[in-house]
């Protein structure tokens, strides 16, 4: 979000600084206003998600201070656990309804994974629900190991059937903990039941895994062992009582794993060279998004449907650098191995367990971050976020006799009338900063969304009048200055000044869209196909305007080198722009300014485009000869679109040319 100075930027960030500078060239020549050079540079793309995701994080850094904080006493720390629980066998009960309904919804909205019977809770994916599902499995079963302790009743010494009633009785006293455990348990079955009704493959997985682990850590501490044991008891309990009603949709889904795992690991392996790229600083937080397209490969893509990457940790390296995401690495092993080193060292049961039970939840998702995005869906960061505070708070609590303390290093600084003005102006500055951004952000949005939201009614396609409050709202976000820029676009009008007002519209908030965000390929297409529309003065088409347009364009398939539909368009563009420029144009036409390519520049340029275009998505190939034909009725230019290793589509072509020339 700071800037720096640009030729630090070009230091750290070589890609990022050219790709500014070729934005700016171009919206230089687009206006009649002098751009000046900025002399100081964000090393972010787009700045707006990148405040976002600051807010998002420093929500979520706030849960597990105040957590930390709050959870002061063994009592605070089990409402708050109880809390987590009870929260999450409402949505472990709510799935299971989901998967036996015959209209399942989220809420009052119809359930995306419902006709095909997966658990999703109130999740809109199911992946994301079994993320939190292990969290709370983990929890559940922790809470039920921190519950054990020893019963000090005087028994009457009586044997046989007396004192197994005598037993059974007193495990249902008032001063027992067993039925407490009972319920606990049967909470954490039920939730481990809904985590396999989501048929989430990653999400079992890891959840298997982590439990293993903590099996193991269980197993090395002596009269311990048992609950080694049981963790792996109840994997098995839950896995029995899951065949038991019906997990047949789970169980169809791993036959298929090892494809969907090969194409997570190929679009895990495809972001390495962006890594390598942004290898300092990254693309800026939020940006994975517009940087990706170019490094998508042409034959997968599984980024483009949800905007995330299927692994977290990958694209956080390329969102943060490589530094960036070696500060979370570090940040997560830090946390695990000291509270591993704390944990063998304490005997209390309660500790132990809730510790444990947290560790396991986080591993889990750290497992399934490598196969999914759930880092991404708010509620659980925000939930892992309240339990590694309550982890940490537990394990290091310490009772002695009827009172308890907390054994972590705390700081306290001594506070002046200085310092306690200086501290409560922070605050407030901080408060009414992120009050008011977050507000504007709201408001903007509910107005004209940008961001899917799947729990509020919005109107995806809103009247120009709302883009507008969202524009006056929050004019950092490109997509409104776009969603403005089509609606401009879209506008019907018969007369010319009427036309032309819609098109310089429409070319205003293009160019404000793309300085906002220069990697966005579709505003660089749009923004090129407008220019290519401002025929009002012939000899400014031809010399500046053309020329402008092909650049954008260029720039566009630069920033998204994979999309079969601007390559298609811009190929289609070049069959007409090649048509109007004269053989010798380079000879002859040196007094047209920028408009120095020949025809058969022309001709290679849309060949190229419709290749790349045909090689993705062949569909197409009908449309394409028919337009190279209409243009250029020969042969050899039109077969040259075809894709060379493509011997059927030259076939088919032939063969159209052939009924088209006979």
């Amino acid at each position: 979000i700071v800037p720096l100075p640009s030729f630090l930027v070009d230091f750290v960030s070589p890609q990022l600084f050219a790709d500014r500078m070729k934005a700016l060239e171009l919206l230089q020549q687009g206006t009649d206003s002098v751009i000046e050079t900025p002399g100081w540079i964000p090393i972010a793309y787009y700045l707006h998600p990148v405040v976002i995701e600051w807010l998002k994080t420093a929500a979520y850094l706030g849960m597990f201070f105040l957590v930390l904080n709050t959870a002061r006493s063994k009592r605070r720390i089990e409402i708050l656990v109880t809390a987590l629980i009870v929260v999450g066998a409402f949505e472990a009960i709510y799935a299971i309804f989901q998967v036996f309904s015959n209209s399942p919804t989220v809420w009052w909205w119809k359930s995306r994974v419902g006709k095909i019977h997966y658990a999703s809770g109130t999740f809109i994916v199911s992946n994301h629900f079994a993320g939190y599902m292990e969290m709370i499995f983990c929890l559940g079963f922790g809470y039920v190991v921190a519950l054990k302790k020893r019963n000090k009743l005087l028994m009457s010494g009586l044997g046989g059937l007396r004192a197994m009633i005598q037993k059974t009785i007193s495990i249902f006293s008032p001063e027992s903990t067993q039925p407490k455990r009972i319920l606990f348990l049967f909470l954490s079955i039920i939730s481990g039941v809904a985590l396999l009704l989501s048929a989430s493959r990653g999400g079992i997985l890891s959840l298997g895994g982590s439990m293993l682990l903590m099996s193991i850590l269980f197993f090395t501490k002596h009269r311990y062992r048992k609950y080694g044991a049981m963790a792996m008891g109840l994997c098995l309990i839950v896995f029995i009582y899951g065949l038991h009603i019906g997990i047949d949709p789970t169980l169809d889904k791993f036959k298929y794993s090892q494809q969907s795992f090969d194409k997570r690991l190929y679009t895990s392996r495809s972001m390495i060279p962006m890594i390598l790229d942004y290898f300092g600083t990254g693309v800026g937080w939020g940006n994975f998004r517009y940087i990706y397209p170019r490094y998508v490969p042409a034959d997968f893509d599984g980024v483009s449907g949800s905007g995330y990457s299927h692994n977290d940790w990958f694209e956080a390296g390329t969102e943060i650098g490589i530094a960036g995401g070696l500060l979370i690495v570090i940040a997560f092993l830090v946390y695990l191995i000291r509270m591993i080193s704390i944990w063998r060292q304490r005997r209390d049961h309660f500790a132990l367990g809730i510790s444990a039970g947290i560790m396991a939840g986080l591993l889990s998702i750290g497992i399934h971050s490598f196969f999914d995005f759930n880092m991404h869906i708010p509620a659980n960061p925000l939930t892992l976020a309240a339990l590694l505070g309550l982890g940490y708070a537990a394990l290091h609590r310490h009772r002695r006799g009827y009172t308890e303390s907390f054994f972590y290093r705390m700081r306290q600084i001594p506070l002046t009338t200085v310092r306690r003005v200086a501290v409560f102006s922070m605050i407030l500055i901080s408060f009414f900063f992120t009050s008011f951004f977050v507000s504007r952000h709201l408001m903007a949005e509910a107005n004209c969304p940008t961001e899917w939201n799947s729990t509020m009614n919005l109107k995806w396609n809103p009247y120009l009048t709302d883009i507008e409050k969202s524009i006056r709202y929050n004019s950092s976000n490109s997509e409104y200055h776009f969603k403005r820029a089509k609606y401009y676009m879209s506008a019907r009008a018969e007369d010319e000044t009427l036309r032309k007002y819609y098109n310089e519209t429409a070319i205003d908030n293009l160019e404000t869209a793309v300085e906002l965000n220069p990697a966005q390929g579709i505003y660089w297409y749009e923004l090129g196909k407008r220019y290519s529309f401002r025929s009002y003065d012939p000899y400014e088409y031809l010399a500046k305007w053309l020329p402008l347009a092909g650049d954008c364009f260029a720039f566009a398939i630069y920033c998204a080198p994979k999309n079969s539909f601007m390559l298609f368009n811009v190929a289609w563009y070049w069959v007409w722009r090649s048509s109007i420029i004269p053989s010798s144009e380079k000879a002859s036409n040196n007094s047209l300014k920028g408009n120095t390519i020949t025809r058969e520049d022309g001709i290679r340029m849309f060949q190229e485009f419709f290749q790349r275009s045909l090689s993705l998505n062949p569909h197409r190939w009908k449309r394409a000869v028919d337009r190279v034909w209409e243009y250029f009725p020969d042969d050899m230019i039109v077969l040259g679109i075809v894709p060379s290793e493509n011997e059927n589509l030259k076939s088919r072509v032939l063969k159209r040319i052939a009924m088209k020339s006979g």
